[in-house]
């Protein structure tokens, strides 16, 4: 007999070191309340580097793995979370799990972009990258907004509303509650201004 299985929602964490991505995903994971896994870009599972390049097949052999390992019955996962580098460009990431996977086995749910305001703004080299994280994202958290002046808080704003075309919500500043990541409607970005986190 065959154990069907509903499609996989993966959802990917992009941000900067020390932005408070895995946290997050501490947080995220727990209020979940379901069997979910963690792949972490560096690991021993993703550990030839960035996924967008020189790691994208290590995150492709542990996207693989993980599925055998769930359609088998040895682990029950209802929820995976992957954590992105910081030199995480999130185009062939998110090409990568929309492409290379059946959308029967596993679907991307939603991209989450962590930005620590008190390193704000990005140098030039990361502007790049923090742009398409931006871009991609369907929620967006700024992070440290205890640690920021307004100043960085105001050219972070600024940034997220220049990016994103469409109209975004935003959450009341204060501590970012997990639940709240994840409810709201994926028609409009949220943008969620937290105390550390």
């Amino acid at each position: 007999m065959v154990n069907q299985l509903n499609p996989l929602p993966v959802t990917l964490v992009l941000g900067f070191a020390g932005s408070g991505k895995t946290t997050l995903i501490k947080y995220l994971t727990h209020q979940q309340g379901i069997p979910v896994q963690v792949i972490q870009s560096g690991s021993q599972q993703v550990s030839n580097g960035c996924i967008c390049c020189t790691g994208l097949k290590d995150l492709k052999h542990a996207i693989d793995h993980l599925l055998a390992d769930r359609e088998s019955g040895k682990i029950k996962c209802q929820q995976l979370f992957i954590e992105a580098s910081d030199e995480t460009d999130p185009i062939p990431v998110t090409r990568t799990i929309r492409q290379r996977f059946a959308s029967d086995k596993l679907f991307l749910r939603e991209v989450i972009t962590v930005i620590n305001a008190a390193n704000y703004p990005p140098t030039d080299t990361q502007r790049y990258l923090i742009t398409n994280q931006i871009f991609f994202a369907d929620r967006v958290v700024v992070n440290y907004c205890d640690l920021a002046t307004g100043e960085q808080i105001d050219q972070c704003h600024k940034q997220i509303r220049g990016v994103k075309w469409q109209p975004t919500s935003e959450a009341i500043r204060g501590v970012v509650d997990p639940k709240e990541v994840l409810r709201l409607s994926r028609a409009e970005t949220s943008v969620y201004f937290a105390k550390r986190i």
